[in-house]
């Protein structure tokens, strides 16, 4: 007679002794809910400090050149605004959501569907709506 010896698999959770299928990774349901959640808990790329700030930043922005140009634009039409009066208001021309590329080769900086393009005394403002789709 051959020496067999028998391996007990446990749960990947509480460590219980399985019995029932070869191939039980869990307990019970409760186990096997807890642990995936403890993964994806874990998998999770942690905020930065400044995310919360940053989206402030960025929604008051958004609000700021809204509020200059509420109406939509037409397709060629570009309005402008002080630079230094945005400035004031509050506006930070570094957050933004993303960066568009136009006909004639010049970046836009949006912020959602809102271009815009920053000099010394003034900003070019400029609706963009596909940038705001996702």
């Amino acid at each position: 007679m051959e020496n067999q010896t028998q391996t007990t698999n446990h749960c990947a959770y509480c460590e219980k002794p399985l019995h029932g299928r070869s191939d039980m990774k869990f307990c019970n349901d409760h186990c096997r809910n807890t642990f995936n959640r403890y993964k994806r808990m874990a998998e999770k790329i942690a905020e930065h400090e400044n995310t919360p700030e940053i989206f402030r930043i960025i929604k008051r922005n958004y609000e700021i050149l809204k509020k200059a140009y509420p109406n939509p634009m037409k397709d060629n039409e570009n309005g402008m605004i002080d630079s230094p009066l945005l400035k004031q208001k509050g506006f930070n021309p570094k957050f933004f959501t993303s960066v568009l590329i136009d006909a004639g080769g010049q970046p836009w900086h949006c912020v959602f569907e809102m271009g815009f393009i920053t000099g010394d005394k003034s900003t070019l403002v400029k609706d963009f709506p596909q940038q705001a789709q996702p």
